[in-house]
């Protein structure tokens, strides 16, 4: 009766601490009775009059509260007796922080102003931008998603993500009927059911309730995916729903379909495709043969990503769109010292990427010439050749963390745990801004405070592996070593 009560507290401070951020939000809604005209970005009371600097400390400490109670309840493995209590509970979660107003980020908007773009003015939002067309058809456009959309930093850029994405985008544009409350509605709603399928499907690949816990429960995630809404919670479906039909049914040609799907959200995909096939064929010893089926299977998926880029192709000029983030500078080593001497950023730019490719290509040959491939190894080292990605973006942004969370459920338990504390002080780094705004000047600080933190959390991980939650009881099993268990007992 005593562990029920303590599980039972630990559950309602977890809702708790989450109410406490909607909170803003609500007077918001109370206020203004619409999302129309929301521009009160990197503001957690979402009030241009209240004390910044308060608002901040009091958004970081409600955020350090909520991650130290998930770490007590990734710990407490007894805490949910069977997958529909987690899912209940990740439901309840996840519908209180997606009341949450994106106010540090716009894209959902941008998602909702090229969807608009595409499905009610029938313009191809890989040709023309939103602003190019609301300048050209203002007098007669009365539209709040495309003017909401045309204010959102990227208004006058193509669409950067592949077509899977824009057809969403156009889908929910047309259900909103030129309501932009209606339409944010829709995307949360959207995501809400991504995330608890994602959630499902990490079960049924696993076969674990830890690891359902670990992804949906986890506040990084919960914000991007819910409050911000951004689309990687997609990506991350598509990818699990490639590795369950690679894993569990055995079947390559779905696992490549779904990767295409994947890709067709944003190009990360692209990554993982080498060692899905190798993997596939890991009982080929014929090292040529291996080599020819990854450029058959590799020419399928070429394929299945070309369909979708049929529903908007012109020109050859499409494929540029996974280029325009490229020229882009944000919250990077590289955009730091873009503000000093661009010179020296592009070359540091070059040389990160150059090492990017070179052990990314050293890795995919290294697993074709191995005999005994073995999955948990190969998607380790996958695992690898993402970080250095996400290191060698000049264009860098938190919510990119999540697409470790495909295979987190592979890697090492100190690495797991690397992976929660990193990405959990992305968030804390990206509070920077709103001590004051969103700027380029800023993003010094916040390099400062990701790195900086994320060097101690490893260091401290990795010097005592049981550092940071549950030391002493011997009898009780810490965090670390139920991921050991967990994850020693998924695929190897």
């Amino acid at each position: 009766m005593e562990k029920e009560r303590k599980n039972k507290i630990i559950k309602i401070s977890f809702i708790i601490l989450n109410i406490l951020l909607i909170i803003p939000t609500i007077i918001y809604y109370i206020k203004n009775k619409t999302v129309y005209g929301f521009n009160t970005y990197y503001n957690f009371f979402i009030n241009p009059e209240f004390n910044k600097i308060i608002s901040t400390i009091i958004y970081i400490v409600i955020l350090i509260a909520i991650f130290i109670l998930y770490l007590i309840i990734l710990k407490k493995k007894d805490l949910f007796k069977n997958l529909k209590q987690i899912i209940l509970f990740t439901i309840i979660v996840s519908i209180i922080i997606g009341i949450i107003l994106p106010f540090t980020s716009s894209d959902v908007f941008y998602y909702m102003g090229v969807g608009e773009l595409d499905g009610v003015y029938k313009q191809n939002p890989y040709y023309v931008t939103m602003r190019e067309y609301y300048e050209a058809n203002k007098e007669n456009i009365d539209d709040e998603i495309l003017i909401q959309g045309v204010n959102t930093f990227w208004s006058w850029t193509t669409v950067v993500y592949g077509p899977i994405a824009q057809l969403i985008f156009k889908i929910c544009a047309v259900l909103s009927f030129k309501n932009v409350t209606l339409c944010l509605a829709i995307y949360k709603l959207v995501n809400l059911i991504v995330h608890i399928v994602n959630c499902y499907l990490i079960y049924k690949i696993t076969g674990k309730k830890l690891f359902v816990a670990l992804y949906g429960l986890n506040p990084f995630i919960l914000l991007e995916a819910m409050a911000n809404v951004h689309n990687d919670v997609i990506v991350i479906f598509f990818i699990l729903l490639a590795l369950y039909f690679l894993l569990k049914k055995k079947n390559l040609i779905l696992c490549i379909l779904f990767l295409s799907l994947a890709t067709g959200m944003k190009y990360i995909a692209l990554l993982i495709l080498p060692f899905v096939i190798l993997y596939h064929y890991r009982n080929e010893q014929n090292i040529g043969k291996r080599f020819l089926k990854c450029i058959i299977f590799g020419l399928l998926y070429l394929a299945f990503v070309g369909l979708a880029y049929l529903l908007y192709f012109r020109d050859f000029d499409i494929l540029f769109a996974v280029l325009v983030q490229t020229d882009k500078y944000s919250k990077s080593i590289c955009s730091v010292l873009m503000q000093h001497n661009e010179t020296i950023a592009k070359i540091i730019k070059n040389i990160v990427m150059a090492i990017f490719v070179f052990t990314y290509i050293t890795i995919c040959i290294k697993t074709l010439f191995t005999k005994d491939i073995k999955f948990r190894k190969i998607i380790k080292d996958y695992n690898i050749g993402l970080i250095l990605f996400l290191l060698a973006l000049t264009n860098s942004q938190q919510w990119y963390l999540t697409w470790l969370f495909a295979t987190i459920m592979w890697q090492k338990s100190k690495m797991i745990k690397d992976i929660l504390g990193v990405s959990f002080i992305s968030e804390l780094a990206n509070s920077v801004y709103m001590f004051d705004c969103e700027a380029p000047v800023y993003d010094l600080p916040y390099v400062i405070v990701l790195f900086g933190l994320s060097a101690i959390w490893i260091w401290c991980n990795h010097k005592k592996s049981n550092s940071f939650i549950g030391k002493g009881n011997k009898n009780k099993k810490t965090f670390s070593k139920l991921c050991k268990k967990e994850n020693q007992q998924v695929y190897r």
